[in-house]
């Protein structure tokens, strides 16, 4: 069991010994495991669990459906479920252990040290992960190519990819609006070794359009809103030859925590860094600082079992948490899409988390955390649950797509800090920036801005309204008795209408509703 732990990369490991078997995922999340709940001819597992549920025939779990939409940080509570009744998935950092007369055990195998104080360690290990995750995937590909927004993840992973490989294709999107191209055209100016590609977006490629061709998923995909764009960029990835594809993404999942990380600040030693943390924070959303500080302290003293009782009430009387910044200093919040669910479908969340908080003392992360720490995990299980299948429609895309952020070298280094070390007012991810400095150029590490994509959202919303309404008018949701058609007519009303609305948790109610229908048709 000892030796899992020192498995590195992002993988899914098989030990084999006379007496019994150890499956074993990866730390964020993105090679999960799953089996069946009920097993009678010996234990199958896989990595998919669309094709373990064939021989349940069971059926759609829409709880989970529900609880996947409603409290999707809340990873904790619907990760060991999956969109299929009687398939079950393993925890992160959790191994799976088939005795030799078939019955199973799950154990937390993983128990990540407390963080220390010392950055520069910390911004070594990171460094030093971070080469060996792209070395490892380089060193025999062909020709590998890197996205290269300009921004200080990508641009990362394609300086190192270039120091091993050679001439690296770094692959820049150029979008109206967007500083992208200038940013990441000065950078690869100093970086002699990366080949530097500009490649204009087609304007008709707004979200929302082509749903009917978006590709079938194991679970309900976030990207689907956006795959005709995700599919002309896989074909200009192939267009450079690639045979392996290094991705940004992941860098927000293990370099920023939640604002939650305020309450670990809540006491007499930390009492002046809070106050800067929460006087920062404000200052950049034009808010009171106060309110951050009464947020945190109510946090400091809301156990995880609470956290969830809280969230079971808010669904059940339909009532709101606060809004703001000082909303999000939270174990998790509750999407703004129980505004458009029907009672029934907040009830069925609500009885989840309440018999989830029954069974745990404490988030299931492994080792012992702090609130911050805690709930930055477990927003980075959720998001790596998701990449996977940005990974697998790429496979579909014949893209060899990979995120070294999530390998277990790199979480491991990132929570070796605590989580008001790793996310700062003063300066974004401050952890990468002391890891990269003297590698990565000066202009991609100075960078203050961010590509802002809301834009084309409400576009699309408006361009595609029809189908959009098609959509929801026939809403399998609603058919479940989950969500309410009428609320979410009218959502789609008020964006087309100019009003801002969650876009996230739309486009998620969105990407469910083509899900449950590519099930139907794949049967």
């Amino acid at each position: 069991m000892d030796a899992l732990e020192h498995v590195g990369g992002s993988r899914v490991v098989l030990a084999a010994r006379a007496d019994e078997l150890l499956i074993s995922g990866d730390l964020a999340g993105q090679r999960p495991v799953y089996y069946p709940r009920d097993s009678r001819d010996g234990l199958v597992a896989g990595s998919h669990a669309r094709f373990l549920s064939a021989g349940t025939s069971r059926g759609v779990d829409w709880d989970w459906l529900a609880a996947h939409l409603l409290v999707p940080g809340a990873a904790d509570v619907w990760w060991t479920r999956t969109p299929w009744r009687g398939v079950k998935a393993l925890r992160p950092g959790w191994t799976l252990r088939i005795a030799g007369d078939g019955t199973t055990t799950q154990v937390c195998h993983v128990a990540l040290p407390a963080p220390g104080p010392n950055v520069e360690d910390s911004a070594t290990a990171l460094f030093e992960s971070l080469r060996q995750a792209v070395r490892s995937r380089v060193s025999d590909a062909r020709c590998p190519t890197a996205d290269f927004s300009g921004g200080l993840d990508s641009s990362s992973l394609a300086v190192l990819a270039s120091a091993v490989a050679g001439e690296v294709p770094a692959l820049t999107v150029a979008t109206e609006g967007v500083d992208d191209v200038a940013v990441a055209a000065e950078a690869a100016r100093q970086v002699p070794t990366l080949r530097h590609h500009v490649i204009a977006e087609p304007s008709a490629l707004l979200p929302y359009a082509d749903l009917e061709r978006t590709p079938l998923t194991d679970e309900p995909w976030l990207g689907a809103v956006t795959s005709a764009r995700e599919r002309w960029w896989m074909q200009q990835v192939c267009s450079a030859g690639s045979d392996l594809h290094l991705s940004g993404d992941g860098g927000d999942g293990v370099l920023l925590a939640t604002p939650a990380y305020l309450a670990d600040l809540v006491s007499a030693r930390q009492g002046r860094a809070l106050w800067r943390h929460a006087v920062g924070w404000a200052r950049l959303r034009h808010q009171a600082p106060h309110a951050l500080i009464r947020a945190a302290v109510a946090l400091r003293g809301t156990s995880y079992p609470q956290a969830c009782h809280n969230a079971a009430d808010q669904l059940a009387k339909n009532t709101r948490a606060g809004r703001g910044w000082a909303g999000l200093v939270s174990w998790f919040r509750v999407s703004a899409a129980a505004e458009w669910a029907t009672h029934e479908g907040r009830a069925a969340v609500a009885r989840m988390l309440r018999e989830h908080a029954e069974t745990r003392a404490h988030a299931s992360v492994p080792g012992r955390m702090g609130i911050g720490d805690s709930a930055a995990f477990l927003a980075l299980n959720a998001f790596a649950r998701q990449q996977r299948l940005d990974a697998d429609v790429a496979e579909q895309w014949s893209v060899n797509h990979h995120a070294p952020y999530l390998d277990d070298g790199v979480v491991r280094a990132c929570w070796s800090v605590p989580a008001w070390q790793r996310t700062t007012p003063e300066q974004a991810k401050p952890l990468l920036r002391r890891a990269m400095n003297g590698t990565v150029p000066a202009s991609v590490l100075d960078r203050r801005t961010k590509g802002d994509y809301t834009t084309p959202a409400y576009q699309g919303l408006r361009a595609h309204a029809d189908t959009l309404r098609d959509l929801l008018g026939s809403s399998r949701l609603a058919e479940a008795g989950l969500f309410d058609r009428n609320r979410m007519m009218s959502e789609l009303d008020r964006a087309i209408n100019g009003h801002s609305i969650r876009l996230a948790a739309f486009d998620a109610m969105i990407g469910t509703e083509l899900w449950l229908r590519q099930q139907e048709q794949s049967k």
